[in-house]
């Protein structure tokens, strides 16, 4: 995932119960198209039940990191104190480019998609990545960790479970413009 996503609320039953309860936290976070460092809404596990947060993308280190490999979360030291720390990024789709810089939008079946996330006790996010297959591999090697709400309830209560692979929609847009 090269850094963008896609987040509204619909106007609805989900995105007017998602809209009341952030009103509710006074969360503030940005809609509209989704930059490293912009403040985003996540739903974070409290107990047995769910709720929302506000946490900044992006890990400042010697650089900014704003996505962790699925494959190297138990394998890096970095991750030792973050692994277990489960969110999800609440999105209606993102946006990928390939080698021609050519910019595409992705998103699924529903509304809204779970991104998988880890996040430190600054309340900044990594979103996970994993390899990329099937039609979606033609655009990038690297896809986020894409889940449903019933994975996504599992993911952040760290149960282990198996990701359906999903369905997604491919758009060339015309905003080839560069990436940052």
């Amino acid at each position: 995932m090269c850094g963008r996503f896609e987040f509204s609320l619909k106007d609805d039953k989900k995105g007017k119960q998602i809209k009341e309860r952030a009103e509710k936290l006074n969360l503030v976070y940005k809609e509209g198209e989704i930059f490293p460092t912009d403040q985003v809404l996540c739903i974070i596990p409290m107990e047995n039940k769910i709720d929302l947060s506000v946490m900044k993308w992006g890990v400042n280190g010697r650089s900014l990191q704003i996505n962790a490999r699925k494959e190297s979360l138990d394998d890096k030291p970095s991750y030792n104190e973050i692994r277990n720390n489960r969110c999800a990024v609440i999105c209606n789709g993102f946006y990928e480019w390939n080698k021609h810089k050519d910019k595409f939008y992705i998103s699924g079946d529903e509304e809204y998609m779970y991104l998988a996330c880890i996040f430190n006790k600054k309340k900044e996010l990594l979103i996970i990545t994993q390899a990329s297959d099937g039609e979606f591999s033609k655009i990038h090697e690297r896809i986020p960790m894409i889940m449903n709400q019933k994975e996504m309830l599992k993911y952040i209560h760290n149960e282990d479970g198996v990701f359906e692979k999903k369905k997604l929609k491919i758009e060339k847009t015309d905003d080839a413009l560069k990436l940052f």
